[in-house]
C-alpha cells in the first residue's frame, strides 16, 4: 500500500517542530549561575543558580535577586554536598560557613563531615534531612 503524496512532508514538518520545540525547552530550562560564594577555607563553594525561563518573567529594576532558584555546594573536586531550592537567589548571602558546613539560617544546614544536608518542607511541618553519597 502506498503512503500518500502529503503524508511523507507532513511527517517531516512535524518532525523539525518537534526538536525546534525540545531544543527551546532545553534551553530554557538550563541552570544560569547567578552567584559564586566560596568558603574561607577555600575547600567548598556554594554555586547559585536559576533557570534560564525566570530571567522571562517581568521584574522591576533591582530585582534579579527575587528570582526562584536555589543553591547548591560542592567541594572543589566537584563533589555534590546538596542542593536546595530557595524562594530568591538574594537569600544566598545570607550563608554563613561554617568548620563542618554551611547555614543558610531558616532555610537549610550542610553537615559536610556527615554528608547531608537538612530543610524544612514548604509548609514548615517536616524536617528533611538527605544523604548524599
Amino acid at each position: 500500500m502506498k503512503t500518500p503524496q502529503w503524508a511523507r512532508p507532513s511527517l517531516i514538518a512535524c518532525c523539525v517542530v518537534v526538536l525546534i520545540v525540545g531544543a527551546v525547552a532545553t534551553w530554557l530550562f538550563q541552570e544560569v549561575e547567578y552567584l559564586r560564594i566560596d568558603s574561607p577555607d577555600g575547600r567548598h563553594t556554594a554555586v547559585v543558580a536559576y533557570r534560564r525561563y525566570e530571567s522571562f518573567r517581568p521584574i522591576f529594576a533591582g530585582q534579579a535577586g527575587d528570582r526562584e532558584g536555589f543553591i547548591r555546594i560542592q567541594d572543589k573536586n566537584g563533589v555534590n554536598y546538596g542542593r536546595i531550592g530557595v524562594p530568591m537567589v538574594s537569600m544566598s548571602r545570607d550563608l554563613e560557613w561554617r568548620n563542618d558546613g554551611a547555614d543558610l539560617k531558616l532555610v537549610c544546614e550542610w553537615d559536610f563531615a556527615k554528608r547531608e544536608y537538612r530543610f524544612w518542607n514548604e509548609s514548615q511541618t517536616k524536617e528533611i534531612v538527605k544523604s548524599v553519597r
